[in-house]
């Protein structure tokens, strides 16, 4: 989010030379869209740690799937496409409420492009740290009806990748008990605000800490 220090840039102050951040960030993709590069990256670099947050652009209901977006762009002339776009974005509540949320990832292909990724991180015998997909704010989700619902829904394919080197976290052990409205930038935005980005910072720092603590004599992380 412009103007907000992330979190991978906070992490990388705080461990300094200890260990070095690779950041896969791709703003506006989806999971199974980025995730032959994660498998690559994994694949190439070995890490010792893998952070893994995803969700938000995956299961955010939305007025049209994404083949019916993709044939959207393609209308012609472009004063009807820019029509039809405007009643969209203006009805874009009540659309999604009449045929019920259409998300860019479906549940089943999130879940079973998770799987991959985490199976190929324990494979190369990382440890898995999984961050929640943290909620909206009821103005939120006025915009985009169902929100809450479905992030619960995608957290519970998180949840089940619990154990074995892998560890889900919820909202609340990451942020306590602050609502949208006090780690989002704004009531409106899906966005986190500065200080959530300090605290899941300071949560992933302590994290690698206990984790590797009793590890003496190991090289540099990453």
């Amino acid at each position: 989010m412009e103007g907000v220090a992330a979190y991978p840039e906070l992490l990388e102050k705080r461990l300094g030379d200890q260990w070095r951040v690779i950041q896969i960030i791709r703003g506006g993709e989806t999971v199974d869209e980025f995730e032959p590069e994660v498998l690559t990256t994994l694949e190439e670099t070995a890490p010792r740690a893998v952070i893994l947050q995803v969700g938000i652009n995956e299961c955010g209901p939305r007025p049209l799937n994404r083949k019916e977006r993709e044939r959207l762009g393609r209308v012609w002339p472009r004063w009807l496409r820019s029509l039809l776009i405007s009643v969209i974005h203006r009805f874009r509540p009540q659309i999604i409420r009449a045929r019920r949320p259409n998300q860019f990832t479906p549940l089943a292909v999130f879940g079973e492009t998770v799987q991959r990724i985490i199976a190929k991180a324990v494979s190369l015998h990382c440890a898995v740290l999984i961050l929640p997909i943290t909620r909206v704010s009821a103005t939120a989700e006025i915009r985009q009806p169902f929100f809450n619902r479905e992030i619960e829904r995608y957290n519970d394919i998180l949840r089940a990748f619990n154990g074995n080197g892998v560890l889900y976290l919820e909202q609340k052990e990451l942020l306590g008990n602050n609502t949208p409205e006090g780690f989002c930038v704004s009531p409106e935005s899906v966005h986190l605000n500065g200080r959530a980005h300090e605290r899941i910072a300071a949560f992933v720092t302590d994290w690698l800490d206990a984790r590797f603590a009793n590890r003496s004599g190991t090289p540099e992380g990453q």
